[in-house]
């Protein structure tokens, strides 16, 4: 049996999705035109907050409503980002859904290793997504960064998954989408680690790419055996 520490969004979770749907209705209740080019501001002033709070630059609570302020800022707009921020937190935890098959595997995996949500996602919505979805009942622990005070990739998230739960290293795998907190915190962590990529994109730091679930399956099953 391995203990199998997996991200949520991009990895079991369609945060892309839930996104569209979730930013769809915050650019129409405030007036503002779902274009390619407002999402492309929106999502620049998201990402740079997010690589400041994965260095530890910038506080969570503020992302949820900064990116909003900003958005608002570059587009001439006189709104309160933080009004928008609760609603956009609200939407988000009220649509969760799931990557195709990922119930699937879940169900494949369940019973046979024991399964754990490592993610830097925020608190309510992550909460809102995991109980919506009905998987909550998949997973020994939930671990959420703002409940922990630390973030992936700092090594310090992955001593606190592995000290909370009284895990064997050697018998932990991270699984995720996103180089820089993922595998970057599994290798920080001196854990393996498996890169998933559904347009089959690999990771050098990663000790296995995948790009589907069937694939992830399978190296799982050889991983148990090994072992």
């Amino acid at each position: 049996m391995l203990n199998l520490l997996f991200d949520a969004d991009g990895t079991l979770y369609d945060f892309k999705a839930t996104e569209d749907i979730s930013l769809r209705k915050v650019f129409e209740n405030y007036g503002i035109e779902y274009s390619t080019e407002n999402l492309r501001i929106y999502h620049e002033k998201n990402s740079r907050l997010w690589e400041l709070y994965e260095k530890g630059q910038v506080k969570q609570d503020v992302i949820k409503w900064k990116r909003f302020s900003d958005l608002f800022s570059a587009l001439d707009l006189d709104y309160d980002g933080h009004e928008a921020g609760e609603l956009y937190t609200d939407l988000l935890a009220e649509n969760g859904i799931m990557i195709d098959g990922a119930v699937t595997l879940l169900d494949k995996l369940y019973g046979k290793h024991k399964l754990y949500i490592i993610t830097n996602g925020i608190a309510k919505t992550q909460h809102g997504r995991i109980d919506g979805t009905d998987t909550r009942k998949y997973y020994e622990r939930i671990y959420i960064s703002t409940e922990m005070g630390v973030q992936k990739p700092d090594k310090a998230f992955f001593d606190i998954v592995l000290s909370g739960s009284g895990l064997d290293k050697k018998r932990s795998i991270v699984i995720g989408d996103s180089e820089k907190s993922d595998i970057m915190g599994a290798h920080n962590a001196g854990l393996k680690s498996i890169f998933i990529s559904f347009t089959g994109e690999k990771s050098p730091l990663a000790d296995y790419s995948i790009s589907s679930y069937d694939e992830l399956l399978e190296y799982i099953d050889k991983l148990d055996l090994e072992d």
